[in-house]
């Protein structure tokens, strides 16, 4: 009898379906965009069509439905669009969050709260702004070679960030972490809305090998705690991805000395860096020191050059570290000067090497960052390989 009360009271512990939900109940929703509005905010969810996912044959329809609904807060438009999607919405396969760039101004500590609040909500997903266009634009636009547009986005930031590096693709943890650091400021990538933005739903839109519209990413939103203050060019983006070490690979033109037509260039491709930033005091003011080193091999060849020549080798070291140095600087400059914030995490630097140090400075850090700051930049470039050719086959077929 004991024995047999004790298996009932463990068959309580026993989980059951009680909360379960069946799949033909739920919409999967892949991205979620949030556009400001008057008195509120406009909430758009793209979800995927489990019809033409699942069908063998291929179907005329999209692969996904967007629905809009205006609210006061992320969880009420999400209920509220139940009034137009006949399944409840599911955030569990979540890939991209888009915050239009007026909202990101306004501020997105009060949107995020939800997403890092919610228990069904996981983490591994990206958050953009959309630049120049609304949220729900960049949800609307259907995308080819990815059939889930949300998909493609997700699959081009993070490969663009790994072989091209002026973006940077963040998670929420990321952004949440950033956002409560006092010592560093959050980035986001931008994502523009490229071609005719009305037909972008039309599937007519992805019926051509030249695509009306795209949907591009480029530049990184610079934060001042939770809002947008504006924005690195390409070059800059890069700088900044140099300096906190995001850099995997990517490529660095240098312009041909001897110059047989206009563009003549070498390629060279950095393949790993490894970034060493150290915090320090001079003549009683912070001062930051940068020191990257890389590898790179040489990638293409368009003009006449000795490679087996070890000056011209050296050169092109050179070469690529005065190009990594130059756009480090302008990410520096313009983030300390123009919008004086502290993205790099020169803070960060300074509280994990002298925290007392920090704790006097982390009241005035902002002024400090922006007007007493010093960054000393260094970057050495060593070239490994020269590819499969020795020289360019062009000297030959000139002689």
């Amino acid at each position: 009898m004991k024995a047999f009360l004790m298996l009932c009271i463990c068959s309580l512990l026993l989980s059951g379906c009680w909360s379960s939900r069946e799949l033909n109940e739920l919409a999967i929703t892949v991205a979620v965009g949030i556009d400001k509005a008057e008195d509120g905010i406009i909430v758009t969810v793209q979800l995927i069509n489990p019809g033409d996912i699942q069908a063998k044959t291929p179907t005329n329809g999209p692969s996904v439905t967007t629905f809009s609904i205006k609210a006061s807060s992320v969880m009420e438009g999400l209920r509220k669009i139940t009034t137009k999607s006949p399944r409840e919405i599911y955030l569990s396969h979540l890939r991209m969050l888009v915050i239009s760039e007026s909202m990101a101004e306004e501020g997105i500590a009060e949107v995020l709260d939800f997403f890092a609040r919610d228990h069904e909500v996981r983490t591994d997903y990206f958050v953009v702004v959309a630049k120049n266009t609304k949220a729900s634009s960049v949800l609307n636009v259907l995308t080819t070679i990815e059939k889930i547009p949300a998909n493609h986005m997700f699959a081009s930031l993070d490969v663009s960030q790994r072989i091209w590096a002026p973006t940077r693709g963040v998670k929420l943890n990321e952004l949440i972490s950033n956002l409560t650091s006092e010592g560093k400021q959050a980035v986001l990538s931008g994502v523009l809305v490229k071609g005719n933005v009305k037909n972008a739903g039309d599937m007519s839109s992805i019926s051509r090998t030249n695509l009306s519209t795209l949907l591009n990413f480029k530049g990184l939103g610079v934060f001042q705690n939770d809002k947008l203050i504006g924005w690195f060019n390409e070059d800059e983006s890069k700088g900044y991805n140099y300096i906190t070490g995001n850099v995997k690979s990517t490529l660095i033109v240098i312009p041909c000395e001897k110059k047989e037509k206009k563009h003549d260039i070498i390629g060279v491709e950095m393949l790993r860096t490894n970034v060493k930033v150290t915090a320090t005091m001079k003549n009683h003011k912070p001062h930051i020191h940068v020191d990257l080193k890389g590898e790179a091999n040489v990638a293409d060849v368009e003009c006449q050059v000795n490679l087996q020549d070890p000056a011209v080798i050296n050169m092109l070291e050179r070469k690529t570290a005065a190009d990594v140095k130059e756009k480090m600087n302008d990410a520096v400059e313009k983030a300390q000067k123009t919008y004086k914030s502290d993205i790099f995490g020169f803070g960060e630097a300074f509280y994990r090497q002298d925290v007392k140090r920090w704790y006097k400075m982390k009241r005035e850090w902002n002024r400090i960052y922006a007007e007493d700051l010093t960054v000393d930049l260094d970057a050495k470039v060593q070239i490994r390989r020269l590819g499969t050719l020795n020289n360019s086959y062009m000297k030959q077929m000139k002689h």
